[in-house]
């Protein structure tokens, strides 16, 4: 888990703990997450992969913890929510299936699903025991929007994410 507004930490250091936490993300996300201007962002990439800390692929424009990880997309999809709440964030990190990952703001978890199309039966059959054990507001990343209709009886936020990073909010209605 990453606290948001922790500043204790050199800049080397906060990415080294991102890049870890979620084992690759684009290039885009870690220099959007950090604010600053590129060419810092790209002189401290420069010194961790020197030191070996990290490992980029600009080719693909992936940032790695090392250069055995293999991205996971849906992560990284995922991972645009968080740079969309970061200014209410306190704190986030990577989880395990069925979760993506989770965001706390003002006392408040959200858990992000993410459903690839044939599996919004098996993500509300996840969420819905989750729901009653815990208290937690669900977004599901959808793939398309038209997953939405599968999920009806799901009392959660829908999103679908583009490739760089434009989030849109969707709620069901009959």
């Amino acid at each position: 888990m990453i606290a948001v507004k922790e500043n204790r930490q050199s800049l080397e250091q906060k990415i080294v703990e991102l890049v870890s936490e979620y084992q690759a993300l684009k290039i885009e996300q870690v220099e959007k997450y950090f604010g600053l201007p590129s060419e810092t962002m790209a002189k401290a990439f420069r010194k961790l992969v020197k030191k070996g800390r990290i490992s980029l692929d600009q080719e693909a424009g992936i940032i790695r913890e090392s250069k055995d990880i293999r991205e996971d997309m849906k992560l990284i999809r995922s991972f645009w929510l968080v740079l969309d709440f970061l200014d209410d964030c306190d704190y986030h990190g990577a989880a395990h299936f069925p979760l993506m990952l989770e965001m706390y703001r003002s006392g408040s978890v959200y858990s992000v699903f993410y459903c690839m199309e044939g599996d919004e039966l098996v993500i509300c059959r996840s969420i819905q025991p989750l729901q009653q054990s815990i208290c937690f507001q669900p977004i599901v990343l959808l793939e398309d929007q038209a997953q939405i209709e599968k999920m009806s009886e799901l009392n959660a936020v829908f999103c679908t994410v583009e490739e760089h990073g434009e989030v849109a909010y969707f709620t069901y209605e009959s």
